[in-house]
């Protein structure tokens, strides 16, 4: 079998596998941001795998290239934006993080054919490469899931692998480089088909009450569910540096049997998440109260459990889409029209 035949057959079952993994990822998770970007990291690879064949490429007429090729030079990016709503509750595509396609299209689109833009484009790649690696590895202790848990390190290993290969076939043209590429691209579909095929990672489940999760609970747990709750009512929350680890020995209860009891019973993906809906709460109703209306919000910080002033802002941003300060402000002026 010669290069060209055996280039085509691998492409061939590369293009068969995202048409299913595709069809996956719509089933397993309609309407959430995993999926979706799962579906998009799909196609992204298929532009990548049609674009880089040395049969197929030459072959594309005009008008599919200039849909393809800026496709495939993002490519990285969707894997960036996959991953965010993969390991974090909240990823939403604003703001910097549109940047790095940007910048990517920019070196395409301004200097086609350059000298420099390869090495243009190859040091950007690296950049997305390195947020691709670093979500994953970045909040593992805080990870609630424990399938995701499992797999945040070998999603890092596989995302480095990918960046190398980029690397090295951006630097080695060549037949080769060319069969290494579709091969690995096939072994990273078998990953995210696997990364499919669980439910629980790409469709949280709702947040429950304490008292609707307890019904649904297993026996054994509604103990430890009782204690957790008596203990967040308490404030425990408010404490500085409170990890999975330091609750799980306040309620008496192994740390892996404490995640299962925020996460499958009541609905919490990430432990910030579950700490934040008290710590929130409780800085909504402080913010609305007249009489605090000259207290520095940076004293509330330190008083519901953040080391800093930042993680609070932004913790604080993501429930109430402003700042404690422009809330605080927006209130006490809606209290003096009433």
């Amino acid at each position: 079998m010669d290069s060209a035949t055996f280039d085509l057959l691998i492409r061939g079952a590369i293009f068969g596998l995202l048409a299913l993994y595709i069809l996956i990822f719509g089933l397993s998770g309609k309407g959430f941001d995993a999926a979706r970007r799962g579906a998009l990291l799909a196609f992204g690879i298929g532009c990548y795998a049609l674009n880089a064949s040395p049969v197929l490429g030459p072959e594309l007429p005009g008008w599919a290239r200039h849909m393809i090729v800026p496709v495939s030079v993002i490519n990285p990016v969707f894997l960036w934006w996959f991953a965010g709503a993969l390991f974090r509750d909240r990823f939403p595509v604003i703001g910097w993080r549109l940047v790095p396609p940007g910048l990517l299209l920019f070196n395409y689109a301004i200097w086609p054919g350059a000298a420099g833009q390869g090495l243009i484009h190859m040091i950007l790649s690296v950049g997305v490469f390195g947020l691709v690696i670093w979500l994953p590895l970045s909040d593992r202790a805080g990870d609630l899931i424990e399938r995701r848990r499992a797999i945040r390190g070998l999603f890092a290993i596989v995302a480095g692998l990918l960046g190398m290969f980029l690397i090295i076939n951006e630097v080695v043209s060549g037949q080769v480089a060319q069969q290494a590429g579709a091969l690995l691209i096939v072994n990273i579909l078998f990953g995210a088909a696997f990364l499919a095929s669980r439910r629980d990672l790409l469709t949280p489940r709702p947040v429950l009450p304490a008292k609707e999760a307890r019904r649904r609970m297993a026996p054994e747990d509604t103990h430890f569910l009782d204690k957790l709750t008596a203990l967040m009512d308490k404030g425990v929350y408010r404490e500085d540096g409170l990890t999975v680890g330091r609750l799980a020995e306040r309620v008496g209860v192994p740390e892996h049997r404490l995640r299962r009891i925020i996460n499958q019973g009541l609905g919490y993906r990430n432990f910030s998440s579950f700490l934040n809906e008290r710590r929130i709460g409780e800085a909504r109703a402080w913010l609305e109260n007249p009489e605090n209306g000259l207290t520095p919000v940076s004293g509330l910080a330190y008083d519901l459990g953040y080391a800093s002033l930042g993680p609070f802002n932004r913790a604080f941003k993501e429930v109430t889409g402003q700042t404690p300060t422009e809330y605080r402000r927006q209130k006490l002026a809606d209290s003096g029209k009433n």
